[in-house]
């Protein structure tokens, strides 16, 4: 044992009998119903050593002695110190007992300050900005959900089920494409709302992003030129940043992608593919038009370039909306999806649907960077897309977020913020003050304002592949939109721009 270790064990133990007296009186725990014991003694425990109460080098009672004191079996005792010395809260020593470990080999955290100013320095951090939050503020930049507009029945439900699967699945890898009655469920889905689609054309990710990755990896080469949108989703100019491809971008505006452009381009630049969204756009939430979508596919067949379309938002959209994998009838269209948006970002589960010949390949990558995906997250997936109340889960969001969307952008009237766009779906209205950005107001100044006021913002300079913009822009996650401290904040920076 380390001196320090041994010296502070020695002086706690010199008042025994009193220190363990204190100890087991604190260590009351109570017997309800559906509250485990160990849960118990393991949090009272932990809370115990986290706050100081018992130092490093404490001998806690034995499992006998403290057993009896409590009026619970020895196996409960026994239970909790596990669970605790499998955490490095306790430490066992043989023939001696257990003690709390020392804290000295513990990592130290940064401070919160020292975080805040790593994350508002570079646009990197965007994505920490957004979806790790610290819980005092108001996510308003969020890509996701507020926790309480998810349906935690149905998510404990699908869990239940899940966690029923067979020990030997557990413990092994999952199939190379995912698992299997997931992707069946996908294929019976597009092929009845779009066109046949079979399983084995489907590859489970771990969520969009990872997909996108793969598709990367598989197909492009550094200094490979491809199309993006612009604005655009920033994720994806990250990543392509990240491998050397050159990107350029086509312009989206209120009515969706501009097709004459894209067509000079391409006739220019040749470029290996596009990376776009059909059904609300991130961050517009704009949607192709059906005669978009049609020139998009055969401009795609006629300069033969692949087309990667990000279809996260699908079950947000209108069952008309087009599909650009559909029309295109899977033959150079990569489409990728995901659950993150409507049922939990933290089971990470996507997938890409592609061409029958471009499977292996992607395979082949997904094998080499990551093995299989977790089958256990796909279980549970599985089983809420199965649960008939799952669709009606769906309608009522649509129904929620119509309904905060169009209170939103009422407020933006009538404060004088202009939309970029004016969807009719998803989660993202993104608007803002058309003004030249100057030192003393743009995006960063009141992104550090609206930090200040315990609000997270997403900048649109974020959205753009360069970020010189010509107004002041935000993303604004509509879920969120109707909290009193943001109109407020969202009200005093009009006034201040009226005022100018």
């Amino acid at each position: 044992m380390p001196a320090d270790e041994y010296e502070a064990g020695t002086a706690q133990n010199e008042s025994s009998p009193q220190r363990e007296s204190t100890l087991l009186e604190e260590l009351r725990i109570e017997r309800r119903r559906g509250v485990s014991l160990v849960d118990q003694l393991v949090a009272r425990l932990d809370a115990m050593v986290e706050s100081g109460r018992l130092r490093a080098g404490t001998k806690t009672p034995s499992v006998r002695e403290l057993a009896k004191s409590l009026g619970v079996s020895t196996f409960t005792v026994a239970e909790a110190y596990d669970v605790l010395v499998s955490r490095r809260v306790l430490s066992s020593r043989p023939g001696s007992g257990y003690f709390v470990t020392s804290r000295a080999g513990q990592v130290a955290a940064l401070p919160d300050e020292s975080i805040r100013r790593t994350e508002v320095a570079s646009g990197e951090w965007l994505p920490v900005l957004v979806w790790n939050q610290d819980p005092a503020l108001l996510p308003v930049g969020a890509g996701v959900l507020p926790p309480e507009w998810c349906s935690e029945s149905m998510m404990l439900q699908a869990l239940r089920q899940a966690i029923k699967m067979p020990a030997e699945r557990l413990v092994g890898y999952g199939h190379p494409l995912g698992f299997p009655r997931l992707r069946q469920l996908l294929a019976r889905g597009f092929t009845e709302r779009f066109c046949t689609v079979s399983p084995e054309q489907i590859i489970l990710t771990n969520g969009v992003s990872h997909g996108l990755d793969l598709v990367v990896r598989s197909f492009l080469q550094p200094g490979d030129t491809v199309f993006v949108e612009e604005p655009g989703y920033f994720n994806t100019y990250h990543l392509l940043r990240k491998y050397g491809v050159e990107m350029i971008g086509v312009p989206r505006g209120p009515d969706g992608l501009h097709v004459d452009k894209l067509a000079a381009m391409a006739a220019e630049y040749r470029p290996k593919a596009i990376f776009l969204s059909s059904v609300l756009q991130n961050p517009l939430s704009t949607t192709l038009s059906a005669a978009q979508a049609y020139r998009v596919v055969a401009l795609a067949e006629q300069h033969d370039f692949l087309i990667v379309e990000d279809d996260i938002f699908r079950d947000l959209a209108s069952p008309s909306d087009p599909s650009l994998a559909s029309l295109d009838g899977l033959n150079r269209v990569i489409c990728l999806g995901g659950f993150s948006k409507t049922i939990a970002p933290s089971l990470r589960t996507g997938f890409i649907l592609c061409p029958p010949h471009l499977v292996s390949e992607i395979v082949r990558t997904k094998m080499t960077c990551g093995l299989t995906t977790s089958d256990l997250n796909e279980r549970c997936i599985y089983e809420v897309l199965s649960d008939p109340g799952h669709r009606r889960y769906i309608d009522r969001l649509r129904m929620r977020l119509s309904n905060n969307r169009e209170q939103f952008l009422a407020l933006l009237a009538d404060i004088g913020m202009t939309p970029l766009a004016m969807p009719r779906g998803g989660l993202f209205v993104s608007a803002g003050w058309q003004v030249a950005p100057t030192e003393d107001f743009n995006t960063e100044r009141i992104v550090e304002e609206a930090r200040a006021a315990k609000i997270a913002l997403a900048a649109g300079d974020e959205f753009l592949l360069s970020p010189l913009s010509d107004w002041v822009w935000f993303r604004f996650n509509v879920a969120y939109c109707g909290a009193p401290e943001l109109q407020a904040f969202l009200r005093t920076v009009s006034a201040r721009v009226q005022a100018a």
